[in-house]
């Protein structure tokens, strides 16, 4: 990828997809990439404020790049079949942190460290770039809304076990 950082392609308001075809950059399919893009930034935010090497938050931002491309037409279904692969690994790193976490009794407010409060709105971007990808209806992407699904779980899981390890309570919804 060399030379400039622009194109031009995309002034007419429209972008292409992986697959050749040129859609208005309102289109729902660029929403969705967007949005899973804001995420791997989000998740980069948080990887970068923790002073230690993150390999389980990197493996995620390749997983969302992977994701978007899936979303944006550049992969084959090989690839995409491949994808559901990850689902088991983010499984597995939330059953071990699962294993660490006290049951939950209550609905818990997004809080605590700064670490932890970025993994909470990691949960929330996951939740709306699923709901983006959701939007798309096509059933060949039921691996990236599985996977998305589970990564919120993830992102929970780990914000809680974040606040355990450094000794700040849950902050839980009393309600009215």
């Amino acid at each position: 990828m060399a030379g400039k950082s622009y194109t031009g392609k995309g002034d007419g308001g429209q972008s292409s997809l992986g697959d050749g075809t040129c859609q208005p950059k309102s289109h729902a399919v660029f929403e969705a990439v967007g949005t899973l893009d804001e995420l791997s930034c989000v998740v980069g935010e948080a990887k970068s404020g923790t002073g230690k090497e993150e390999n389980e938050l990197a493996q995620i931002q390749s997983d969302l790049f992977e994701a978007g491309a899936i979303a944006g037409g550049s992969w084959k279904e090989e690839k995409i079949t491949r994808f559901g692969g990850k689902l088991e690994r983010l499984e597995g790193w939330i059953d071990e942190m699962d294993a660490q976490l006290p049951p939950l009794k209550h609905f818990i407010l997004p809080n605590g460290t700064p670490f932890a409060s970025r993994l909470h709105f990691a949960r929330a971007v996951c939740r709306r770039a699923e709901r983006g990808v959701q939007r798309l209806e096509r059933d060949e992407y039921a691996p990236v809304l599985k996977y998305l699904n589970r990564l919120s779980s993830y992102f929970f899981a780990r914000a809680r076990l974040e606040n355990m390890k450094t000794g700040v309570k849950e902050s839980e919804w009393k309600g009215e």
